[in-house]
């Protein structure tokens, strides 16, 4: 009763994680924030990490512009990409191409201008940017030049809200308008077991802080099974996120494939079609629609009755795949065809001469050079 203020402190280990917390029990005339509030000590004293609170107050109103992708061809399946503010999931198989395409939307992020923060958490950040690099050599200048913010938490013993506090200091410091956390499956990893038991509850405050302040979301998550139980997302947090793009491999011809489909986003047309994408040494590229296959979630589709199924006979997986882009684009340059589906010239000009010469695509000899369609009776 003498006392203006109590605090109660506690100690929680479970396994090889320790986890310190701190009440306030009592501020005299003052209102504190309710609930438990995980602290460190380290070399440097004491630092307390507050619970995530509420954060309508301070929320911002969603911004109408889209957001480019960095992914050729998934801004038209996301109606024109990203709305602002949005929290989107990846979700797919290890191998699927979460972080290719994550690294993309960040550097088409800094391509524009923007500051971007990326929290990882399955590898330390030399590997990660190493692995980045090699795709965008713009990463490390962007690093140096204070656009780029690259967070690796401490694994194990993490919190939540120590999470979310690196993340808000990163995005205060740089004025990051796009955040990656890569990936879900690594954070609650990364997490103290103490947390793990409310892993929805604590995502959903993270990502409720975050696009508070304005800033959208890419996260990744890997999906593990597979047909009859189909699963697009893990630890059932769907409902958390305002768009998801689904990845999934598909045995066609012989072959593992890769397929996308944008299962979700929040009060705003999107496309329902399932789509091809590769992922090469220049990055992820999104080309050719499935629609004439059947069963694709079952990961073996068949074509059924579609009427072209002797056309595609003998052509590979990417042969097939740019011969999508041809006829999609009607009269293409080599230089468009190379675009869309992220090939060099030295692998796409043998792949395309080998189409004329089969009688897929057609030269056209024009002012500007050489262009290629698809011959008209390749649709009958």
């Amino acid at each position: 009763t003498v006392a203006d203020g109590v605090f109660w402190l506690s100690q929680v280990a479970d396994r090889n994680s320790v986890v310190r917390k701190l009440q306030v029990m009592k501020t005299r005339g003052r209102a504190p924030m309710p609930g438990l509030h995980t602290f460190r000590i380290t070399d440097d004293g004491v630092q307390i990490f507050p619970r995530i609170p509420q954060q309508q107050m301070r929320r911002r109103s969603k911004d109408s512009q889209r957001l480019g992708t960095g992914v050729p061809g998934l801004d038209e399946l996301m109606g024109g990409g990203i709305p602002g503010g949005d929290a989107v999931m990846i979700a797919g198989p290890a191998g699927s191409g979460k972080t290719t395409f994550a690294t993309q939307f960040v550097a088409e992020g800094l391509r524009l201008g923007e500051a971007v923060v990326v929290a990882v958490f399955e590898e330390y950040p030399q590997e990660y940017l190493a692995r980045a690099k090699a795709r965008n050599q713009h990463l490390h200048e962007a690093l140096k030049a204070g656009k780029l913010k690259l967070i690796y938490l401490r694994p194990l013993d993490l919190s939540v809200d120590e999470a979310l506090a690196e993340i808000l200091d990163a995005v205060e410091q740089v004025g990051a308008t796009r955040v990656v956390i890569d990936s879900l499956s690594g954070f609650e990893v990364a997490l103290a077991p103490a947390f793990r038991e409310d892993f929805r509850e604590s995502l959903y405050r993270l990502i409720g802080a975050l696009t508070a302040v304005g800033v959208t979301i890419v996260m990744t998550s890997e999906v593990v099974g597979g047909y009859p139980e189909v699963r697009y997302t893990s630890e059932k947090v769907s409902f958390i996120t305002d768009d998801i793009v689904v990845q999934r491999f598909v045995e066609i011809g012989g072959e593992l494939l890769k397929v996308l489909s944008v299962a979700k986003m929040r009060g705003s047309e999107h496309s329902s079609d399932f789509r091809l994408y590769q992922v090469s040494a220049n990055g992820a590229v999104v080309s050719g629609s499935l629609k004439d296959y059947h069963g694709i979630s079952t990961g073996v589709p068949d074509l059924g009755t579609w009427p072209r199924r002797s056309v595609m006979a003998g052509l590979t997986s990417q042969e097939a795949a740019v011969l999508n882009v041809i006829t999609r684009l009607g009269e293409s340059s080599l230089e468009q065809i190379g675009e869309r589906t992220g090939l060099t010239p030295t692998t796409l000009v043998p792949m395309i001469e080998r189409l004329v010469v089969l009688g897929y695509a057609a030269a056209v000899m024009g002012g500007e050079g050489t262009a290629y369609r698809a011959p008209a009776q390749i649709g009958g």
